[in-house]
């Protein structure tokens, strides 16, 4: 995540950014805004590009600056933001009852390993104004809004009950295109989302995400079918069985084996619950460098949290055997309150409890389930491949990322912390 900068004190652009998360730095041009440009697209792209090249010289690290302009043209004729009280009274009396334009121009320039390269466009918005009587207008002007915005109305303020309607990007008003810029800066190689928060909480799966648990599943699941003198499944093939909780397991290994159509569902759950609930740590053991993975987080000062398809009990039972009572901040199965996933409750829920938004938060798993989850709670998803299923179901399942080894998640957070840069005023540092 290299730096972004914003070569812009308005608040209204700052605010669109930070309204699609983006983590960047404020550091206003300084330069007397001038071009002999009149033509209004041109104009824009010229301001901006003056803006963005006095920020970006004086960085001597790699980062992204993006410099904006925006002027409202009516007729052609230019409209910036008012000198005075008058000229702002001046300037809606022009545009009431009719129809302008509103061109803001966009530079990005971005340098990445001693390569520089940079785009400059503008976007144009249509803007139709109610009739607006006199005593309307000096009102509003009275009011202060329009004194420092482009054409004297701000669309995003009181301004907005004078508007009858746009054609266009409403973001382009307001004095940032956003949509526009994602698409430029995406074709530039450049991820233009960011967080501006720290993640604070780390929500992960038990069974093939933490624990190592296939043998045990596969230890019961045969001993039940055995008793049902139906033949046992291999042990490789209950990676496909579980993840969505034992009343789906029972069902699948009963239509992988013959005879198991005949089978009472029932009955074989029933006693695969049972046998279960006995002895649930049958060769479970956690998986190599997890320890390492949780105890590191906890360091960076993550809360972490265990969401389970498997029964309450059991969950809180197999996580407290093999990782001991005090490892995780919260472990949570399945309860009447809390359904089974992909179900997002309990993600939300545990979120909630630890006082953190779902922004803020990573949810790890090895299945479709898992990732089915993470993002319906809104939450960063993190598939790994050491679980039941392989890479190729996690990323046809949209995971955020996709990782090999424990260590790569701590690494992560890491580095996504270190990142996290807080937005601050003039914070112009090369």
């Amino acid at each position: 995540m290299r730096k972004i900068i914003l070569a812009s004190a308005s608040p209204r652009r700052r605010e669109l950014l930070e309204k699609i998360g983006v983590s960047f730095e404020v550091c206003p041009s300084k330069g007397k805004e001038q071009t002999a440009e009149t033509d209004p697209g041109a104009m824009v792209e010229e301001l901006s590009r003056e803006k963005c090249l006095e920020v970006f010289s004086g960085m001597d690290q790699d980062c992204i600056v993006i410099g904006a302009d925006t002027v409202v043209a009516l007729d052609g004729k230019i409209l910036g933001k008012p000198k005075s009280q008058a000229d702002a009274v001046h300037m809606l009396s022009l545009l009431r009852g009719r129809t302008h334009q509103v061109f803001t121009g966009v530079t990005v320039m971005n340098r990445e390993s001693g390569k520089t390269e940079g785009i400059t466009f503008h976007e144009t918005t249509q803007v139709s104004f109610y009739p607006m009587s006199d005593r309307e207008i000096e009102d509003y002007v009275a009011g202060g809004e329009p004194m420092d915005k482009a054409g004297a109305y701000g669309i995003q303020g009181k301004g907005a009950v004078f508007i009858r309607e746009i054609q266009g990007d409403y973001s382009n008003v307001v004095g940032l295109p956003l949509a526009r810029l994602y698409q430029e800066m995406k074709n530039m190689g450049i991820q233009i989302k960011g967080r501006k928060d720290m993640y604070k909480a780390c929500i992960f799966d038990l069974d093939g995400t933490i624990a190592d648990t296939v043998e045990s599943i596969a230890y019961v699941g045969n001993k039940t079918l055995e008793h049902f003198h139906l033949p046992p499944i291999p042990v490789k093939d209950y990676n496909f069985y579980a993840g969505n909780g034992a009343d789906e397991l029972v069902r699948k290994m009963l239509a992988a084996v013959p005879g198991g159509e005949e089978a009472d569902y029932e009955q074989v759950r029933s006693l695969y619950r049972k046998w279960f609930e006995e002895n649930p740590f049958y060769h479970v053991k956690p998986f190599d460098g997890i320890i390492g993975l949780l105890e590191g987080l906890k360091q960076e000062g993550l809360k972490i949290a265990v969401l389970s398809n498997k029964p309450h009990v059991a969950a809180v039972e197999v996580v407290e055997k093999i990782f001991g009572k005090d490892m995780f901040h919260k472990v949570q199965g399945q309860t009447e309150k809390v359904p089974r996933k992909p179900s997002p409750i309990g993600a939300l829920t545990i979120a909630e409890e630890f006082s953190a938004k779902p922004e803020e938060c990573l949810y790890l798993g090895d299945t479709d389930t898992d990732m089915e989850t993470g993002h319906r709670a809104g939450m960063f998803t993190i598939g790994v491949t050491w679980g039941f299923r392989p890479r190729s179901e996690l990323e046809e399942h949209r995971a955020d990322l996709i990782v090999d080894k424990p260590e790569e998640i701590l690494e992560f957070v890491q580095k996504a912390n270190k990142n996290i840069r807080i937005l601050t005023e003039g914070a112009c540092t090369g």
